[in-house]
């Protein structure tokens, strides 16, 4: 063998040597018992990562679902169809007159044939009083006339007859008289209630007209107010304006019953009342005054002066544009010309107070007096 063979296997024998030992390093037992525990670790954290994640989602949608949120859940209690509730046959505890309270139906309008559901609302006693108290339930109109057992609420009662229906109950010794239910038969259309004005002076009457319709005879008219009192049998309906009302949107509620003993009951359009004896502002010889737009107003006239021939009038205009209307039955000519400005001739309201109300897309307009 040549001096430079032999040279050239030693230098492939280093080579490969140093191949062998380059590959060894790469696949270290330590390096690779690290590097799995490495992997392993990271592995771990982020499936536990998830499942927590995954925990966390299923916890909510149960809660979720268990507060109502699923439809089907739902769908199936609101379609459950109630029963009807039976006396019960076990023996009455001792009434210890310790809880007592009120009793409503729920609604407290049914169709006939249909059920209605009373409960006991507990204003004396415990929780542990109510539920070992003896209840006594009777009903007037119910299919069911008398119900009884130990802490026996809520009760579920058929109605086969229209009409107003009542409860009583007995609870622990005490009586309590229920809130009334009302069973609709033949249902009553109450198409309006409309008034005689939009708006009424202290003293004159409101009047109401109602348009209502059934298949079952009409029998009669009720009406009422919180405003004041209001009367009538019919289709009319009326109140006094008082001057107590001033500046209130009043209102009454008209009840229509028919022969099936179905009620109704509609609320009628408001009416504004104005005391003309308060002024709500004071208008100025040739002086501009603000004044809202949109509210019925009591005006101040000012005893006018200045004008040879004894004319004078008001004029209202915006100060950067608009348009306006000014609606009043007390000031007989007005000149609206376009809505651009008003011009009223007052002359023969000198010193004297009037209602009106500007309609305008702004809130104000100046008005004042003009001598001419």
């Amino acid at each position: 063998m040549t001096e430079k063979n032999f040279l050239r296997i030693g230098f492939f024998g280093v080579f490969l040597g140093c191949l062998i030992s380059f590959s060894a390093c790469g696949s270290d037992s330590s390096s690779s018992a690290e590097d799995d525990e490495f992997i392993s670790s990271e592995s771990e954290e982020d499936i536990s990562s998830a499942s927590q994640e995954g925990d966390d989602l299923g916890s909510s949608g149960s809660t979720e679902n268990s507060s109502g949120s699923n439809p089907d859940s739902n769908s199936s209690s609101n379609q459950e169809p109630k029963s009807e509730t039976q006396t019960s046959n076990e023996i009455l505890a001792e009434p210890l007159k310790i809880v007592n309270g009120t009793c409503a139906p729920n609604p407290s309008k049914i169709k006939k044939g249909e059920i209605a559901t009373w409960e006991f609302f507990v204003t004396e006693g415990k929780v542990y009083d109510q539920v070992r108290a003896p209840f006594k339930w009777s009903f007037k109109g119910a299919n069911t006339e008398s119900l009884q057992g130990n802490g026996l609420s809520p009760v579920n009662i058929r109605y086969d007859k229209s009409g107003t229906a009542t409860a009583k109950l007995n609870v622990d010794g005490n009586d309590v008289v229920c809130d009334t239910l009302q069973v609709q038969g033949v249902p009553i259309t109450i198409n309006s209630c409309k008034a005689n004005a939009k708006t009424v002076k202290a003293g004159e009457t409101i009047t109401w007209n109602v348009e209502a319709k059934s298949d079952s005879k009409i029998t009669g008219y009720s009406w009422k107010s919180t405003y004041g009192t209001a009367s009538g049998t019919g289709t009319k309906g009326t109140m006094e304006a008082t001057a107590s009302m001033h500046k209130q949107n009043v209102t009454a509620v008209v009840s229509v019953t028919n022969e099936d003993n179905t009620t109704e009951s509609y609320t009628c359009e408001r009416v504004t009342v104005v005391d003309t004896s308060i002024a709500d502002l004071a208008l100025k010889m040739n002086e501009k005054v603000e004044i809202p737009t949109g509210e019925d107003l009591v005006v101040q006239i000012p005893n006018c002066t200045g004008s040879y021939n004894g004319v004078y009038y008001l004029v209202c205009q915006f100060n950067n544009g608009g348009t306006a209307t000014l609606n009043s039955s007390e000031i007989p000519s007005c000149d609206q010309n376009g809505g651009a400005y008003i011009e009223c001739n007052i002359s023969s309201l000198n010193g004297q107070k009037v209602t009106m109300n500007i309609e305008s897309e702004k809130s104000v307009i100046a008005c004042g007096i003009d001598a001419r």
